[in-house]
């Protein structure tokens, strides 16, 4: 497929594993090459926003509020009283429930606000799964015991960067799809590269959660220094999103950079 004409395209592995998947599904190598420089940097731009977005801003305050509320007498009834309706066993299914009522918006993206939604319920059922270990109670009485471990920075980490991979990798495909768009003219390869794109899902995701790794030694000193006891002030969930958001979009700059 001559994927060596792709010149302007990162370093990195794992993002050129999924340029070179998508090539399969497209023929022209440089079409390739501009919907994927297109999507890094969209994605960049658009990190410099996702701190101040009220999806994101409500998505990592829900992890933070369940994180902090391990380390409250009541758990259950700490979660309730700030604005997190679970059962008393804080069952998978009312966190997932609760999830979708808590992230909402008035305003803003509705895209961003699906795509926040979303990375929040594959991080909280990933946990989940993650920490139990009979699979037949995962939607039953044990998970009590299963949260009551994520009041710790290194348990409030793995929580975060679950989160900002799932969020990588739906913005990723979201962008690619939306660059394909204006890139491809013909129906038919347009329906095809779209297809593809996902065959190409597997590599996407592991370049999100690889990305994701930038930041996760900084969730685990933010959260130790000012969420243990309490849930942070807004603007210290602020700071941390931005801090965290630039620290991606270092790791995007890096990709777009010339070779």
């Amino acid at each position: 497929m001559g994927h060596e004409r792709i010149g302007f395209l990162p370093k990195r592995k794992q993002w050129n594993a999924i340029v070179h998947q998508l090539s399969e599904y497209q023929p022209n190598d440089e079409t390739v090459a501009k919907i994927a420089f297109n999507t890094l940097k969209c994605i960049r731009s658009n990190y410099e926003q996702m701190p101040f977005n009220e999806s994101v801003s409500k998505a990592m305050r829900f992890l933070v509020t369940l994180s902090v509320s391990a380390n409250q007498g009541s758990q259950s009834d700490f979660l309730k009283n700030n604005g997190c309706v679970v059962d008393d066993n804080i069952s998978l299914f009312s966190l997932v429930n609760c999830a979708k009522d808590y992230i909402s918006t008035a305003y803003g993206s509705l895209e961003t606000n699906k795509i926040a939604r979303d990375a929040i319920l594959h991080t909280i059922i990933t946990y989940q799964r993650k920490h139990t270990s009979d699979q037949l109670t995962l939607f039953g009485g044990k998970s009590e015991s299963i949260w009551r471990g994520a009041g710790s920075g290194a348990a409030f980490c793995e929580l975060a960067r679950s989160f900002f991979a799932a969020f990588t990798d739906r913005q990723i495909k979201y962008y690619i799809e939306r660059s394909a768009a204006s890139e491809i003219n013909d129906y038919a390869a347009l329906q095809s590269f779209t297809k593809g794109i996902s065959k190409t899902a597997e590599s996407i995701s592991h370049h999100a959660f690889e990305t994701s790794k930038i930041m996760q030694s900084y969730a685990a000193g933010w959260f130790n220094k000012f969420a243990v006891t309490d849930i942070p002030t807004d603007s210290h969930i602020t700071d941390f999103l931005r801090i965290s958001f630039g620290k991606m979009r270092e790791e995007f700059r890096r990709e777009v950079a010339e070779k």
